[in-house]
């Protein structure tokens, strides 16, 4: 087995065993095979699994609409699941009297360790940041202070590698303030970028 993939195969029994934030220990850690190739140039970073998604199905970005969203996002730029990789700025589930609730601070510093690892054992080309939480996630490894606002859809190189900050596929976003319509021009930006010489 290749290096990276058995070190893959520890960080996840290592999520999996994880109980650091309190509200979300008895919460199941959404990493592992399910999240995508390891061998990607392309990584995705959300913000958390949803209760109807990846919080009930193990496997990010599905069971929900927004899961259907991104999935026609992908299919929309010709890319499979297995070209991908898809991760969490949190990896459990967050709620709140039952409902899903935005991962508080702590909580995302608490995975940051998960994050960078997977970052450094996935060695994307590009890291697309889904929403504000994820971009948040990436800037405190980072050290970073991109505002989701200042660089939606314009790449940044990071020096590791570009990242290109663009909205959630959430139904409330698609609604409210970028439609699916323009989510997919957006996508057509990852390929872009991906298919670039390096």
């Amino acid at each position: 087995m290749h290096r990276s993939h058995s070190e893959f195969e520890r960080l996840t029994r290592k999520a999996a065993e994880c109980t650091t934030c309190p509200n979300m220990a008895n919460q199941s850690a959404v990493l592992g095979p399910a999240n995508g190739s390891i061998d990607s140039d392309i990584l995705f970073v959300a913000e958390a699994p949803g209760r109807f998604g990846a919080g009930r199905t193990g496997i990010p970005f599905s069971g929900d609409k927004s899961g259907n969203n991104f999935e026609e996002l992908i299919a929309h730029i010709g890319l499979t699941r297995q070209d991908i990789f898809i991760t969490n700025a949190v990896l459990c589930n967050p709620l709140a009297n039952g409902n899903n609730r935005r991962p508080i601070a702590q909580e995302i510093n608490n995975c940051s360790s998960f994050l960078e690892k997977t970052l450094e054992l996935v060695n994307p080309k590009i890291v697309v940041t889904l929403g504000g939480v994820g971009l948040d996630a990436i800037n405190r490894i980072l050290g970073t202070r991109y505002k989701l606002p200042e660089i939606i859809g314009k790449p940044q190189r990071t020096g590791r590698f570009t990242l290109l900050a663009l909205y959630h596929p959430s139904p409330r976003v698609t609604h409210w303030k970028r439609p699916l319509s323009a989510q997919k021009r957006d996508f057509k930006k990852i390929l872009k970028i991906a298919l670039s010489p390096a």
